[in-house]
């Protein structure tokens, strides 16, 4: 079965992405306004540099008024900890997900997507959604949730072993499974049959911006 290699975000990482959603501000400019490299800040908050030095968290945490210790994770932000931590899942774990909940433990990613108990996150691994959903964006995922017309699911098809990223198109009573990929014209479209399952609807999708 074929794996799929994720970079981990590290728990610095994380917050510093969520504090800079929240407050509406990408890296080019926080790096501008704190003085720092721009290049540091990335790799911040991609994980590249898993062990900052103070000398770059300080200004960081002073700029969004918490401390370092909260930037590290060690304490509560409390304006900001209102979202959810769900589990990233590889597209094998999503499968069995949630039987195989108690079985797993990884990285948990922050979310403020209204995502049930059983939510969880994916990185996408490959093109099949271009150009809406490019390769690596976050998916946030919730298996309780419906499907309708339209909406973006995760999928497994009889005689695959790994899930797919569709968009689900209703017509009465046929269900249709879509990439957009325009490099995948003649695949497009593809019947959802009885041995076909819906896994999961996706409710929030995230990707970094490039500065």
């Amino acid at each position: 079965m074929t794996k799929f290699a994720v970079m981990k975000v590290t728990r610095i990482g994380q917050i510093l992405n969520r504090l800079m959603a929240e407050k509406k501000i990408r890296v080019a400019e926080l790096a501008r306004q704190i003085n720092l490299p721009q290049p540091t800040i990335h790799r911040i908050a991609t994980g590249a540099c898993e062990h900052p030095h103070s000398s770059s968290l300080v200004p960081i945490a002073n700029f969004f008024s918490i401390s370092v210790e909260q930037l590290k994770g060690h304490e509560l932000i409390p304006w900001l900890d209102r979202a959810s931590r769900i589990p990233f899942l590889t597209w094998e774990q999503a499968l069995h997900w949630p039987s195989n909940k108690n079985k797993i433990q990884g990285e948990l990613i922050f979310t403020d997507a209204n995502v049930g108990k059983n939510g969880y996150a994916l990185k996408i691994n490959d093109a099949a959604m271009d150009p809406v959903f490019p390769k690596n964006t976050l998916l946030i995922a919730d298996p309780d949730k419906l499907p309708k017309d339209r909406s973006y699911v995760i999928a497994i098809l009889s005689g695959i072993n790994i899930p797919i990223f569709r968009q689900l198109l209703i017509d009465a009573k046929d269900h249709y499974l879509k990439a957009l990929s325009p490099d995948l014209e003649q695949y497009r479209m593809a019947p959802l049959n009885k041995n076909d399952k819906i896994l999961s609807v996706v409710v929030q999708a995230k990707r970094d911006c490039e500065d």
